[in-house]
């Protein structure tokens, strides 16, 4: 794989980012989870309603760890500061709101500086210009996460206070435009453009039937109050459908980085961002030959994607 090269993955079925895209994601769904369940119409028994808040501060602190984690795991030295700085104000930033702002810059810098080693590192460090093959490895994993960088961007821009009516709305848009972008950049087909097409559905039934419901549960779990109806039954529909899709496939990494956008919602809130960032992080990283892609003989891969080393 082009992506860094990373410590003590030896021997393991998954990669450490992986493993630890997983630990991220395990609290970040719980949150969902009980927000749901909190905005559904049956009662939520008190002991999960009183889980809520320690659920949230797990989810504040668990991501922040895991990009502390990735950053010990990865060998190449500005990759290795990016993801401390990401992680280090992180956790700065879930014990004092004091260094919220700081905290946000440094998500969105941070994330933006490792995506760059990353597809410089893929691209080479040739000065002649792109072949055909460097640009079709690079392409569409360079857009998803770019208009994921967008969203984290404008989504912390609109919390901090700037232009806040504006880009509040245009962050939450980026976000689901986002998730709805995955199946396409994952190459997905037959039965798996089946599921996307079935979860928007299943999105969409679900919210014409019960549109108070559907409406409290999309403001309070995902954030997403200002996003087109379309578009978010497009991005939750995609994004379940690219989990399933990669994970069927073997390619744990990319599976997890979808459920990890996906449930991380829109990322205007420091726990939201730095989840969502690890997404895009760990979609990048563990992005390999899909087919479409051109190798530099001029052939593409049969299958696409590839089990996670």
């Amino acid at each position: 794989m082009a992506g860094a090269r990373r410590r003590g993955e030896g021997g393991l079925p998954v990669s450490v980012a992986t493993l630890l895209g997983a630990l991220a994601l395990a609290p970040t769904v719980g949150v969902l989870v009980l927000r749901v369940l909190r905005n559904a119409p049956a009662t939520l028994p008190p002991v999960l309603r009183g889980s809520t808040p320690t659920m949230a501060t797990i989810a504040a602190f668990v991501p922040a760890f895991a990009v502390i984690g990735l950053a010990a795991a990865t060998d190449r030295r500005a990759e290795r500061v990016a993801l401390a700085a990401v992680g280090v104000f992180a956790l700065l930033g879930a014990v004092d709101a004091a260094a919220w702002l700081p905290a946000a810059a440094a998500t969105v810098a941070g994330a933006s500086a490792v995506l760059a080693i990353e597809f410089r590192g893929r691209a080479g460090h040739s000065t002649r210009p792109l072949s055909r093959a460097t640009l079709s490895r690079i392409a569409r994993p360079a857009l998803v996460t770019g208009l994921g960088v967008a969203a984290l961007a404008v989504s912390l821009a609109a919390s901090a206070g700037v232009a806040t009516a504006t880009l509040r709305p245009a962050g939450a848009t980026l976000a689901f435009a986002t998730l709805a972008a995955l199946p396409i950049a994952r190459a997905l087909d037959g039965v798996d453009l089946g599921l996307w097409v079935v979860a928007a559905f299943a999105v969409t039934v679900g919210a014409v039937s019960a549109p108070f419901v559907a409406g409290a549960v999309v403001l309070v779990a995902f954030g997403a109050g200002s996003v087109p109806f379309v578009l978010l039954a497009l991005g939750i529909g995609g994004a379940l459908a690219t989990t399933v899709a990669d994970a069927r496939r073997g390619a744990l990494g990319p599976a997890v980085a979808a459920a990890l956008l996906l449930s991380a919602g829109v990322p205007a809130t420091l726990p939201r961002a730095v989840a969502f960032a690890f997404g895009l992080v760990l979609l990048a990283r563990e992005w390999g030959p899909m087919a479409g892609d051109i190798h530099s003989d001029g052939t593409a891969p049969s299958a696409g994607g590839v089990a996670d080393a």
